[in-house]
């Protein structure tokens, strides 16, 4: 197949979380199965600064936003194997962040990305591109299916509409804007109704068009497609969702196998198997310790989080379980960011607990290789979660995760406590102090008794998260969707 991703990051590139994570990795897995697959990104500053090798292609697309004509130069580049078209405007690219900037997104960003979807598009058609499949992701490419049908003027495309698939990572961020802005997207205002369309209480929902319009929508876990069909999750497009019935599909993501694989990390300390994960993580454990300023205990257990600082990882439990969660005995690492309250609460956790708690403000790549390799239980008491990376990544390290009983964590963590001797970690529910600190219990209990300890962390060991089966799925879906069959 011919597939073209059109999204608005990409790991390595830029990126802010799993959407960029899904962009960079899913195409090298597709195109190692033999698809032709090409990018298309915005050239971000982070790139150009980013010492990565680019090609001027020497092609300008002038695209029209409202009654302005715009102009945007394209560049290529290639990684793992994929060429990726890179669309530069400095007015609404070169800047420090991607969406926002302290907690407050960009005014532009209706305009920013009304423009990137256009010159996707214009730029498929000035390559003559026939792709079989266009797959967009997230708000930033909803009103794709739109372009490729009434093209980049809003009065109609010459070139064959290609099958689309649009794939929902969060729900959360939907892409609101004010509906006196419509005439920006040069769209015939039949695509401003409630029925068939992008209006949504008045307002635009770039999200309620991706899903409305697209062939097919895919959300990152299955038990995820299922809770944004349900008012509790479904975040106001409960109805949309459930209107669109087997055409909403949910695929777990992966994880890059290589970059996360304990048995060869420059990152960590040690490196280990399944047959050296004891020894292995043992060595780890005590680097953790000595580098987090923590007594070097072997004998209790050490419990780690990595995490955005926001309500939806569940910082908010976090803070509720602490002084409990200090009364036993283990020690406590956390690292990450996020809103500066959230911070500076966490701060001053170590001045509370100094033998028993740790914590890193920021984010260090390395810090966190090296507190998965380290950790014995890893928190992820997330409020809900689409996928979710960190579960995934603690198992590949062998080290046991406690998580909420929410979408991609409830796919992919097998409570031991429900189905023993299957188990590769703990699950809780409901979202509330008492049953997250019984899960941690568990799991704590689990990691003292060694047998049952090491027979968990090979099973995490040994469970298939890579790319590789995710894109066999991906194909899978490119086909009923080429073939306009629904399940």
């Amino acid at each position: 197949m011919n597939i073209v991703f059109v999204a608005s990051e990409c790991v390595p590139f830029a990126s802010t979380g799993g959407l960029g994570d899904v962009v960079g990795a899913l195409p090298k897995a597709l195109a190692d199965q033999g698809h032709q697959v090409i990018r298309i990104l915005p050239l971000y500053r982070s790139i150009r600064e980013g010492g990565f090798a680019m090609e001027r292609l020497g092609l300008t697309l002038e695209i029209p936003v409202g009654l302005m004509r715009l102009h945007g130069e394209v560049f290529l580049t290639r990684h793992d194997g994929v060429d990726t078209y890179l669309i530069r405007r400095d007015e609404f690219f070169d800047r420090s962040h991607l969406y926002s900037m302290a907690h407050r997104d960009y005014d532009d960003n209706f305009s920013r990305f009304i423009f990137f979807q256009k010159a996707a598009v214009e730029l498929m058609d000035r390559l003559g591109l026939a792709a079989d499949i266009v797959h967009g992701h997230d708000w930033q490419a909803g009103l794709l299916p739109f372009y490729l049908r009434h093209g980049v003027m809003g009065t109609g495309r010459a070139a064959p509409v290609p099958r689309t698939l649009f794939t929902i990572h969060n729900l959360a961020y939907q892409g609101i804007f004010p509906g006196s802005d419509f005439p920006l997207t040069g769209l015939p205002y039949s695509c401003f109704t409630t029925e068939g369309g992008m209006e949504f209480y008045g307002q635009i929902s770039c999200m309620k068009a991706g899903i409305i319009t697209a062939d097919r929508v895919s959300t990152v876990s299955p038990t995820y497609a299922q809770e944004i069909c349900t008012e509790e999750g479904g975040m106001g497009l409960q109805g949309v969702l459930s209107a669109r019935g087997g055409a909403v599909t949910g695929l777990l993501n992966g994880i890059d196998a290589k970059n996360w694989d304990p048995a060869t990390d420059s990152s960590i300390k040690s490196t280990y198997d399944l047959q050296s994960v004891t020894e292995g993580k043992a060595a780890n454990k005590l680097h953790v310790q000595r580098k987090m300023k923590l007594p070097q205990k072997s004998d209790r257990p050490l419990i780690g989080m990595i995490s955005r600082l926001t309500e939806q990882k569940g910082i908010d439990l976090l803070m509720e379980v602490m002084p409990e969660l200090m009364k036993l005995d283990l020690q406590f690492v956390l690292l990450g960011s996020g809103a500066e309250a959230y911070e500076e609460a966490c701060r001053q956790w170590p001045e509370l607990w100094p033998d028993t708690c740790a914590v890193r403000i920021g984010f260090d790549v390395k810090l966190a290789h090296r507190l998965y390799a380290g950790c014995d239980l890893m928190l992820v008491p997330s409020a809900f979660e689409p996928c979710g990376l960190s579960q995934m990544y603690a198992m590949r390290y062998g080290t046991l995760p406690v998580v909420h009983r929410t979408g991609g964590l409830v796919d992919t963590v097998i409570d031991e406590t429900e189905q023993p001797g299957e188990g590769t970690g703990f699950s809780f529910a409901p979202l509330e102090a008492e049953s997250f600190l019984d899960a941690i219990v568990r799991g704590c209990e689990a990691w003292s008794d060694e047998s049952l300890r090491l027979a968990m962390q090979q099973r995490c060991m040994s469970r298939d998260a890579s790319w590789s089966a995710s894109a066999v799925e991906y194909e899978r879906l490119y086909n009923e969707t080429l073939s306009g069959s629904i399940p």
